[in-house]
C-alpha cells in the first residue's frame, strides 16, 4: 500500500516537471505593431518608426536596396530596433514596403515565434534647396556665396589676388558650382540649363531656377560684388602702394613712404576707387578725396564699402590699414 502511494507521488512529480519543462520551452506570442511618422517623405528626410507591439527582438526591413524583406533569403537584411525607436532616410525616390518583424524566443532558443506587420512609404525627390554656391576656380581658391533672405545670394569676389608673389586679376566671368543634395535636381541660369564648365557673367544679377525631380521649381537670385579697394592713393604728393593679403581678400595694407620730418597730423589724401558704388569711411564718417583731413600720427584704418547697384543691402566691406614709413 505504501509503495503504491510512493509511486503515485513520484508520477505526480514527474508529470509536474514535464509540464513545467514544456512551459519553459514555449515562447510567448509576439505582436508586431508600429507607427510611422509619415507616409510620404523627401529624400534624406528621416522616417521615424516607433515599435508599439511586444517582442524580445524587433527587426525592420526598409524595403530599399539590400533591405527588402521579400529577398531576405538572398542576403537582404533588416535593421535591429533599439529601445523601440528606429530612424532611417532614403537617398533614392520610390515606393518602399517597410516590414517590421517581431520575434520571441525561449532562453535556450528551443522555441521561436515571429509576427510581422508592414507599412508603405513613398519617397519623392523634391530638392530645390541650394546648400551653397561657389566660384570654384578663383585661381587656386574656391569662393563661397553668402545665403541671404528670400532665396537671395551674395558672392563677394576680389578684383585682384596675390598669387606666387604676383598679382592676378579676377574676372567677373566665372564658373559656378551648386551644392544640392539631389543629383536629379536641375539648375537653370537665366533660363538656360546650367553647365559646370561654362562661364557666367556675374557683373549683373543672375537668375537661378531650380527644378526638382518631383517637378517643383524654386527661384533664386545671385548678386556679385567686388571687395572694394583704392585704385589710387596719394598722400603729401607720395603715391601709396597697396599690399594684398594672400588669404583674406577683404584686408589690405597701404604703404606710403614720406620724406623724413613730414608733418602727418593734418594731411588731406587724394584717392580714387574703382566704382561710384564704393564709399570710403573712417569709422562712420565718409571720407572725400581732396577734402577730408586726417591725422596720421596714429594708425589709420579705412573702411571701404561696395554695394550692388540698386541694392544697398548687398555689401562687401574691406579694411585698409595705412602704414607710413620715412626715408
Amino acid at each position: 500500500m505504501k509503495m503504491k502511494v510512493a509511486i503515485k507521488l513520484l508520477l505526480g512529480v514527474c508529470i509536474s516537471l514535464i509540464l513545467s519543462s514544456c512551459e519553459e520551452d514555449t515562447a510567448p506570442v509576439p505582436q508586431a505593431a508600429m507607427t510611422v511618422n509619415k507616409g510620404q517623405l523627401e529624400i534624406n528626410e528621416s522616417m521615424i518608426i516607433h515599435f508599439t507591439g511586444s517582442a524580445d527582438q524587433v527587426v525592420v526591413y526598409t524595403g530599399d536596396d539590400m533591405h527588402d524583406y521579400e529577398l531576405r533569403e538572398q542576403s537582404n537584411t533588416g535593421f535591429v530596433v533599439n529601445k523601440n525607436l528606429f530612424t532611417y532616410s532614403y537617398a533614392t525616390p520610390g515606393t518602399y514596403k517597410v516590414v517590421c518583424v517581431a520575434s520571441t524566443y525561449t532562453d535556450g532558443a528551443t522555441d521561436l515565434k515571429r509576427d510581422t506587420c508592414s507599412y508603405t512609404v513613398t519617397v519623392i525627390d523634391d530638392q530645390t534647396e541650394i546648400e551653397n554656391i561657389s566660384c570654384p576656380q578663383i585661381v587656386y581658391d574656391e569662393v563661397f556665396a553668402e545665403k541671404l533672405l528670400n532665396d537671395e545670394w551674395l558672392m563677394r569676389l576680389p578684383r585682384k589676388i596675390k598669387y606666387n608673389n604676383q598679382t592676378a586679376s579676377i574676372s567677373l566671368s566665372q564658373r559656378l558650382r551648386f551644392y544640392i543634395q539631389s543629383e536629379l535636381t536641375k539648375v537653370y541660369i537665366n533660363d538656360k540649363e546650367f553647365s559646370s564648365t561654362a562661364k557666367y557673367d556675374l557683373s549683373a544679377p543672375v537668375e537661378v531656377s531650380v527644378t526638382s525631380d518631383y517637378g517643383t521649381t524654386r527661384l533664386h537670385k545671385l548678386y556679385t560684388v567686388n571687395y572694394p579697394e583704392f585704385k589710387s592713393f596719394t598722400l603729401a604728393g607720395a603715391t601709396g602702394t597697396l599690399i594684398r593679403n594672400e588669404f583674406d581678400y577683404s584686408t589690405f595694407v597701404l604703404e606710403v613712404v614720406l620724406p623724413q620730418g613730414t608733418d602727418v597730423s593734418n594731411l588731406i589724401p587724394e584717392f580714387t576707387t574703382y566704382s561710384p558704388d564704393e564709399k570710403v569711411y573712417i569709422g562712420n564718417v565718409e571720407q572725400l578725396s581732396g577734402t577730408s583731413a586726417v591725422d596720421f600720427t596714429q594708425e589709420v584704418h579705412y573702411r571701404l564699402v561696395s554695394t550692388a547697384s540698386g541694392h544697398p543691402d548687398m555689401q562687401a566691406v574691406s579694411d585698409v590699414t595705412v602704414i607710413i614709413t620715412y626715408q
